[in-house]
């Protein structure tokens, strides 16, 4: 009895989610505009002596992202577990609290004398704020990348504006503000229930085709760590040579140009084809990194080199949960993986700017840092994740196969379809376990969706059918003799390819 009662609580959904279910999605900017300002600002600081605050701000991020990369591979170690527990509202809400807590802990630790108290601090802020970018990777891979991609950039902007707020409060009251937002990301993020596609197995799948799949997300982590190495040296070279004023106008620059950049990704998505405008604003953001790093040869401040970085971390991020969310894959362990090696790459860049800064003014240690770092993104660009591997995520089927195999049998599945419905194989009875669906009930569109662009194989095109006409993923499961995560990930793939959301608009599109 009471287990069943946690499990109602755990599945609750507030009226709130309900009439605005992107919202918990936004639970991304309150994180993220703490990262912004603890990193990027001296706010949190402001308690430290004026001459040693920019290099206490570099000493917090070291500690509080190894804090985030060593919570965030342990989870990944115990992923089946940390699903359990990061669906839970009240480990979120906790975590959140936690890292808001050891925020204030960290502003204050000069008053108790900084050394160990400011280091065990910082490791808490990142060890708290790690469970909320595994939550963000339990709600990102539950839905398409169009979507993720969306909310994220909206997410972004929404987290420059909560920055300028920050930034812009008395300042005896900016401290508690920015400890604030952890807590609040986390009841965000908390809100309602995350995936779509229910099932006792939610988020917690081995994933199909792991050869290919695998090898693909290798290459996005490894992507993502060498952009993350190449702005952390930029990160660790300004903020050992810059000024408190200098620093901090230059990351309030920094969040205005990424909140921009958020709103040119948004657009690119949702202007047509949601995988070509990410595959668009992917290469265009890499080019953009590409020309800022060779601009600091000829005198640009290496600093908003972390723009591109704040930018592609989004697209590497939302890439990563579709992947989960295509190939039914956890959410926490590709999350854990792939950002655990990010914010570690990140530190490393950061520790090894500090250590060049020293001889950056030399003109030709510059223009040899510049060159080596747009290197660095020109072998990303071109070889370790091009744009063309986003295209290869959406050729394959959940299976593993190239869909460009599939198309021979798409036109069979068609037409076994048509012959269904015409020998009256499409009545359903409640005594297969669903209430009956007449014939005359059934959408008559399923031959559109075999059309070959739209790369749907003959198995999704079988279990749209079924799904189309009122049938559970359960009963398909149990009739076709394959799993429920199995129908799951195929239901998925089939919304991501014919650019639907929900059951109603399939059936608008099964109608033409």
């Amino acid at each position: 009895m009471v287990e069943a009662h946690r499990a109602e609580r755990e599945d609750w959904v507030s009226p709130l989610a309900e009439q605005w279910p992107y919202l918990r999605f936004l639970g991304l900017s309150a994180w993220w505009a703490w990262i912004w300002l603890c990193y990027n600002s001296i706010e949190i600081m402001r308690m430290f002596p004026a001459d040693q605050q920019t290099a206490y701000v570099l000493q917090m991020y070291l500690f509080s992202t190894l804090g985030i990369a060593g919570s965030m591979f342990t989870a990944a170690l115990a992923w089946k577990r940390m699903t359990a527990l990061v669906d839970k509202r009240a480990f979120v809400i906790g975590f959140g609290a936690f890292a808001g807590l050891s925020t204030i802990l960290l502003g204050f630790s000069v008053v108790m004398g900084a050394g160990a108290f400011f280091v065990l601090a910082a490791v808490f802020t990142g060890a708290g704020t790690s469970m909320l970018c595994l939550k963000v990777g339990r709600l990102y891979g539950s839905v398409s990348l169009g979507d993720s991609l969306t909310a994220g950039s909206i997410s972004l902007l929404l987290a420059a504006l909560l920055y300028f707020v920050g930034i812009g409060i008395p300042p005896e009251w900016r401290l508690f503000y920015i400890a604030a937002l952890p807590f609040v990301s986390g009841l965000l993020l908390s809100m309602g229930s995350a995936d779509p596609f229910p099932s006792t197995m939610s988020g917690a799948g081995e994933g199909r085709g792991k050869g290919p799949v695998q090898h693909l997300y290798r290459k996005l982590v490894a992507a993502s760590a060498l952009v993350a190495l190449t702005a952390g040296v930029g990160k660790g070279i300004s903020s050992t040579l810059m000024d408190n004023a200098l620093f901090a106008r230059e990351g309030s620059i920094i969040v205005f140009c990424v909140g921009m950049i958020a709103i040119a990704v948004a657009w690119a998505v949702n202007r047509g084809d949601a995988v070509r405008g990410a595959r668009q604003a992917y290469s265009a953001l890499m080019v953009l990194g590409m020309g800022m790093m060779l601009g600091t040869c000829f005198g640009l401040d290496i600093a908003f080199l972390s723009v591109g970085k704040e930018a592609l971390w989004l697209m590497f991020s939302c890439f990563m949960a579709y992947l989960a969310f295509r190939f039914d894959l956890s959410p926490v362990r590709v999350f854990g993986i792939g950002q655990g090696t990010y914010f570690l790459a990140s530190t490393a860049g950061w520790a090894l700017g500090a250590a060049v800064a020293p001889w950056y003014g030399e003109a030709m240690v510059r223009m040899g840092v510049g060159v080596a770092l747009a290197f660095l993104v020109i072998i990303v660009l071109v070889y370790v994740f091009p744009e063309n591997d986003l295209k290869r995520i959406m050729a394959w089927s959940v299976d593993g196969d190239a869909v460009g195999r599939r198309h021979g049998e798409q036109g069979a599945a068609a037409h076994a379809a048509a012959e269904m419905k015409e020998s009256g194989a499409g009545q359903r009875t409640a005594a297969d376990g669903e209430a009956a669906v007449p014939d005359d009930a059934e959408p008559s569109g399923t031959a559109r969706a075999a059309d070959p662009r739209y790369g749907l194989s003959a198995r999704e095109l079988e279990i749209l059918d079924l799904f189309a006409q009122g049938r559970s993923a359960n009963w398909i499961a149990d009739n076709l003799t394959i799993s429920k995560n199995t129908v799951r990930s195929h239901l998925r793939a089939i919304y991501t390819k014919l650019d639907v959301h929900t059951r109603q608009e399939l059936l608008d599109f099964l109608a033409g």
